[in-house]
């Protein structure tokens, strides 16, 4: 049995007990969940162009030949994954994948500079390939004020994109046409997200600028004097700038509905033009740059545990 002096002592422990428990419990709750897991799906939009010219000097002409893929559309379907470091400090991945179902590509070569004296011009189908992005991403929360945040944000970042050029109803000479393009975009972003957050919603901005090395290699399938199956490869650099609307709304403590409106502008600028034939050695020309514009619209549910 307890005698007379320790019964003071046990019930200072107690209250000491009690109140160290529920200073875990309220510090618990306020504590950000350490994971996010989202997963979405949505429908993309883009277009994408590049020119070369006639030689390694960029002249005779200026603009020899112009590809434009435009009205580029399909389903598109990504996974983010979010640790929570700290209160303060968190690490992002993401992934999305873009499919094209519908779209056109314009095929134009030109005898004189600034796109005159057009002596080739084709209408095709490109209604087939993909687009692939991904990333790493570092952000802090660096200002609070309330309900609203600013979290700076550095990261890594990899683009990749296939077109392709296929046979017309229109054109009786494009029959067995499936040549492609694909291009890859390597670097790393900068930026800030900006945070209005209340019980009931949230709504975040993103823009991101990126400099990137852009490498691209094609294969002409009907050309035969070309090789096979890098027919031709284009290296320059890029400056990539995107913005990210979201909106979200929270279903419970675990789990929220969002929804994204992306946007993705990257310029390429001018590089080099390797071409690869059966029979005669490489040639260089100047590759004049390539222009990527998408926007996407996206549904997701994010899991926070």
């Amino acid at each position: 049995m307890l005698n007379a002096l320790q019964i003071p002592f046990v019930k200072q422990f107690l209250i000491c007990l009690t109140l160290l428990l529920f200073y875990k419990s309220a510090l618990a709750q306020n504590l950000p969940h350490k994971w996010e897991v989202k997963p979405y799906v949505g429908i993309q939009q883009s277009k994408f162009d590049w020119s070369i010219a006639g030689n390694a000097a960029g002249t005779s002409p200026n603009i020899l030949s112009e590809l434009i893929w435009k009205n580029l559309k399909g389903p598109s379907f990504g996974l983010d994954i979010k640790y929570n470091i700290t209160d303060r400090f968190s690490i992002k991945a993401t992934n999305q994948y873009g499919s094209i179902t519908k779209g056109e590509a314009e095929d134009t070569d030109y005898a004189d500079d600034n796109r005159q004296s057009a002596f080739y011009y084709d209408l095709l189908n490109a209604n087939k390939g993909y687009l692939y992005d991904a990333s790493l991403q570092l952000s802090y929360q660096l200002l609070n004020f309330g309900q609203f945040n600013i979290n700076p944000i550095v990261g890594l970042s990899y683009n990749q994109q296939k077109f392709h050029l296929l046979e017309s109803a229109n054109n009786p000479d494009s029959k067995g046409l499936n040549s492609t393009y694909e291009a890859r975009y390597k670097g790393f972003d900068f930026g800030a997200e900006f945070v209005f957050k209340t019980q009931k919603f949230s709504i975040a901005a993103t823009v991101l600028g990126g400099f990137y090395t852009y490498s691209a290699k094609a294969n002409w399938n009907l050309i035969p004097d070309f090789a096979k199956p890098v027919s031709f490869t284009h290296k320059a650099n890029s400056f990539a700038l995107s913005g990210d609307i979201n909106l979200a709304v929270p279903l419970n403590k675990n789990l929220r509905v969002e929804v994204n409106y992306k946007i993705n502008n990257i310029n390429t600028y001018s590089g080099v033009d390797k071409a690869y034939f059966n029979s005669r050695p490489t040639e260089e020309t100047q590759f004049n740059g390539a222009n990527f514009r998408k926007n996407a619209i996206l549904l997701g549910l994010n899991f926070s545990f």
